[in-house]
This record gives C-alpha cells, structure tokens and sequence, in this order.
C-alpha cells in the first residue's frame, strides 16, 4: 500500500512537472527562442532583411541591416516581396513573391539564415483548366497532424477578377500537391497567414487574411480544428484596420500572427502609412493597438515574424 501510494505521489509530481515544462515552452521561456522578422524593402529587388527580438515589439536589424538572402536571376521572377520563413526540425524554409505576374513563387532552405540552398521556382500543379494570373505572398507553415509543410497564397484563376487563397503541401521541397481553395468568405481575398492553437482542448489553425475590396483593406480572422475535419470558420467583422476599434483609419495588409509568451501578437503592414503595425490578444477576440511600442528596422515591407531557436541563427553568433 505505502509502494503505490508513492508511486502515484511520484506520477502527480511528473505530471505537474511536465505540464508547467509544457507552459514555459508554449511562454517560449526553457528555451533560447527568440521572434525573428523576415521582411523586404522598396519593391523587393535588393533581396530578404532580417530583423530579431526579445519581446515580440523591440525588433534590432540582423547583418548590419543588409539582405540576408538575393534575389533569384530568374527572368521577369527575380524580386523577393512578401518573404515568410518558418524554422522546423533544425532547418529554417523560405518563400517568396517573385514576381507581380506568373505561376510561380520562390523556396529556399537553410540551416542558419546565412547559407541558402540554390532557390527553386515552384509552379504549382494546377488542373489543366485553372491558369493563375499571378501567384502572390505565399506563406509556408508546418503541420505536425499531416507531417508536412503548408504553403498557401493568393491568385487570380483565368479570368475572374477576385483573388482567393490556395494551399498546397510539401514534404521535401520538390514534390508539391495539386492547390485547392482554402478558404473562401466570398469576396476578394489575400494576404492569409496561419497559427497553430494549441492552448485549447481542441487544437485549431488559426488564419489571418485582408479583405481586398476597395471599400474594406481590414483584416479578417477564421479558424479551423488542427485535422481540417471541419470547414473555415469565418468571423463575421473584421479584427483591425479599417472599420474596426484598432487603426480605424489605416488600410492593413500583410499579416503575421505568432504565439508569444502567452499571448498572441498580429503584425502587418500598415502601406498607405508607410509603418508597421501591432496588437496583441489573449482570446483573438479583443484586441490591444501596440503599434506606439512598436520598432522596427526602417522601411519595413509585408513580411513574417516567425519563432526559432537563437542558438540557429548564424547571424547572431557572428555578433558573439
């Protein structure tokens, strides 16, 4: 009796102890993660800037403030807009914008942010009988229910004047699966970018993306159970910009959403100002305008702020 009684004494100490382990991960605080900022400038030709932070709002420069990544020298697809990277299994993944026309976006990969792999010029596979006008801002996520990545973005299908959000999903970088439509709240959408939510009982994916009607430019958010068993589920209002309680009068575009410490933070790109925006939520229902705190490197263009380990960030051991 005294055997089992501290045997279960011992597993409600390791369970208490594995779940406060789980919270200072999910706080991004019994590791050395810090939030890096992905981002180009002017038109996207000089190439990818990096940015690092601490806090998720005091954002320094990484390389002395110069692209970390060029362009391609890929004919009419050699510019570098809307850079996302995510960092998975000790590699960071790039994509890109290429080009304000064409079927294809940019991928890269690296294991530092210093050294790249040789960019790849995805097309993906669409049916015979849908031809994208232009393949805009894709964003690349990894999906730990599938096991693979997922890159999801905007494009024109034939002749049809809205834009609407695709995905495909890659294990390797090479072989990419046919794009379907990923979320559809029948209007003229762009820009989406995705977040695990696993703080619930139920984990969900989490999707921010803008409104591109003329007479909206605000941003939007929907949600979707981790395995995808169930449709996007569309909140009716926008969440900021215009419109909305937070930046009422600025357009937003852009968007990044990252878990930090407990809260969520959205980033995007407030082009009309020519800044950079901020808010925080603890619900993803009520919003905090953070943009006062927010710094950032000069001229920062629609980009991701994504988490990582410092200890892969080649650029910040060089500072060591």
């Amino acid at each position: 009796m005294l055997f089992t009684l501290l045997a279960l004494v011992s597993l409600a100490v390791l369970a208490d102890e594995s779940h406060v382990a789980l919270d200072k991960k999910d706080a991004g605080v019994d590791n050395d993660d810090v939030l890096l900022f992905s981002f180009f400038r002017d038109n996207g030709k000089n190439g990818v800037y990096l940015a690092v932070s601490e806090d998720g709002v005091h954002f320094s420069p990484l390389n002395d403030d110069m692209p970390v990544m060029k362009p391609a020298p890929w004919e009419e697809q050699n510019i570098t807009r809307d850079p996302s990277m995510v960092f998975h299994d000790g590699k960071f993944y790039a994509v890109w914008s290429s080009g304000w026309s064409g079927k294809c976006f940019g991928y890269a990969e690296s294991k530092d942010l210093v050294h790249w792999s040789e960019p790849v010029k995805v097309v993906p596979p669409f049916p015979a009988n849908q031809i994208p006008r232009n393949t805009w801002a894709p964003e690349i996520c990894w999906d730990p229910g599938q096991k693979n990545f997922m890159i999801f973005w905007s494009s024109q299908i034939n002749a049809k004047r809205e834009k609407q959000i695709f995905v495909t999903r890659t294990v390797d970088g090479k072989e990419f699966s046919v794009p379907e439509l990923s979320i559809n709240p029948n209007f003229n959408c762009i820009d989406g970018s995705m977040a695990l939510d696993d703080s619930e009982d139920a984990a969900r994916w989490v999707m921010i993306y803008k409104n591109a009607e003329p007479d909206a430019k605000n941003l939007y958010v929907a949600t979707a159970p981790s395995d995808f068993s169930c449709p996007w589920s569309l909140e009716p209002n926008p969440i900021v910009g215009r419109g909305t309680a937070v930046r009422p009068n600025e357009c937003a575009e852009g968007p990044s959403l990252v878990k930090w410490k407990g809260s969520w933070y959205l980033y995007w790109d407030a082009y009309m100002n020519r800044h950079y925006s901020m808010a925080s939520s603890t619900d993803l229902k009520s919003w905090t305008d953070r943009t006062a705190e927010l710094q950032m490197p000069p001229h920062p263009r629609h980009g991701t702020v994504f988490r990582a380990p410092r200890s892969a960030v080649g650029w910040l051991k060089q500072r060591e």
